[in-house]
């Protein structure tokens, strides 16, 4: 039970250290499927978005300078654009296509003003589905081989893709 405890804290732990080293969130989602029981996979994971994504709006409202939006506005003046007008729905998007750099996207958002409240919830709404994907379709898989190697495969390709995006 002791290992058990100290098991969610390093995946918390993980969930907010990832962001230093650019370690997609889907990839930690399936991870906690492989090593926690689904639904408990799904709670840390849950956890471990509020408190990564909390830091990213922290840190964009914290260090993002008026120097830096007038230089986005310079280089890509449609993108300020866009998430003024569209402020959580472009939040949303962001987060639901598997693409995009979910970090990304939500410190440009937090960067133009977008509330708090309004940003924690489009992030943790856009991402159940896939925390509770991840979660249970391991239980699928973990029955044979096959399927804990298509897991593995997965979770390198997203990675792959998520970091050269």
């Amino acid at each position: 039970m002791a290992n058990t405890k100290y098991a969610m804290l390093l995946f918390i732990a993980l969930w907010t250290i990832r962001l230093l080293f650019f370690i997609p969130g889907v990839t930690l989602m399936f991870l906690g499927g492989v090593c926690f029981d689904p639904i408990v996979s799904v709670i840390l994971s849950m956890a471990g978005i509020f408190l990564s994504e909390t830091l990213v709006y922290v840190f964009s409202r914290k260090f993002s300078s008026g120097k830096m939006m007038k230089n986005l506005e310079r280089k890509h003046p449609e993108l300020k654009t866009l998430l003024e007008t569209y402020n959580y729905k472009f939040l949303a998007l962001g987060m639901i296509c598997p693409l995009a750099p979910t970090d990304v996207v939500c410190f440009l958002s937090a960067t133009v003003g977008i509330k708090y409240t309004t940003y924690i919830f489009t992030v943790i709404v856009t991402n159940i589905p896939l925390m509770i994907f991840s979660s249970f379709i391991v239980i699928n898989f973990s029955e044979s081989l096959m399927g804990t190697v298509l897991v593995v495969a997965s979770l390198v390709l997203i990675s792959i893709i998520s970091v050269k995006m």
